[in-house]
């Protein structure tokens, strides 16, 4: 977004909270007056950037401190948001790990697709021809994914013919997926629809209450800082004099 419209989102008293796929763009917003900042990674599900999280988090959290800023992508566990936050984080955004929460108004078959699903299944758009660039989406791979292929491969073929123009060839392969994520959302429909979902989605294993899932996430975090305390409290005992453990020989 421009500054112009941060600064109309502020204006209208609500807070501008801006997705930075690399430090140069989260430094960028910082300056246009996003209040917030998420990196999100290209684990995540949905239109996702070129960098892992793992990598971003290194690059932008030492060097953006002027507003808060949120770790997203691929993000399924407990352990993984402490260290996050340990890195510097103000937080972390979770949207895949609450799909399949009772909650969660999606489509009975929407949600077994993802408790079927492992990581590897939860794959990028593919796209064919630079000349027709394809905005990068995760999802479940299904008969649709399959589909867009062969779809592109059409569309390039009758615009090497002559048929279409590079424009109405660019919107045709666009326009595939247009609405495809409510149909598989809402509708239920797996096989035609966008089954958008990141790579946690393996850590989805069945349907739990939003509170069940944050208890979950929590006590992971907290049995890590447990286990730190009880190693810390150990080695200290350990460097006290005589905790070596040797016995007085009586010499």
């Amino acid at each position: 977004p421009s500054s112009a419209a941060v600064l109309r989102v502020r204006g209208g008293g609500a807070r501008a909270i801006c997705f930075a796929p690399a430090l140069v763009l989260a430094r960028k917003l910082v300056r246009s007056g996003a209040d917030a900042i998420i990196i999100e990674g290209s684990e995540a599900g949905g239109h996702i950037g070129p960098v892992s999280t793992a990598v971003l988090v290194q690059e932008v959290l030492p060097h953006v401190g002027d507003v808060p800023v949120f770790v997203a992508g691929g993000i399924g566990r407990g352990e993984t948001i402490l260290a996050y936050l340990e890195m510097g984080a103000a937080g972390v955004q979770l949207g895949t790990r609450f799909v399949c929460a009772y909650e969660s108004i999606a489509h009975p078959r929407f949600k077994r697709a993802f408790i079927r699903a492992a990581a590897r299944d939860a794959v990028a758009s593919v796209q064919l021809d630079a000349r027709f660039p394809v905005i990068p989406v995760r999802a479940l791979a299904n008969p649709a994914t399959e589909r867009f292929r062969a779809v592109q491969r059409g569309v390039i073929d009758r615009f090497n013919s002559g048929e279409l123009s590079q424009r109405d060839a660019q919107l045709e392969i666009e326009h595939f997926w247009a609405g495809a994520l409510r149909r598989a959302v809402i509708d239920g429909d797996v096989e035609g629809g966008s089954l958008m979902a990141g790579q946690s989605v393996g850590l989805v294993t069945r349907e739990q209450s939003t509170a069940e899932i944050l208890d979950e996430l929590v006590a992971q975090a907290l049995a890590i800082i447990a286990a730190r305390a009880r190693r810390l409290a150990g080695d200290s005992a350990r460097a006290l004099p005589g905790a070596s453990g040797s016995r007085d020989s009586g010499g």
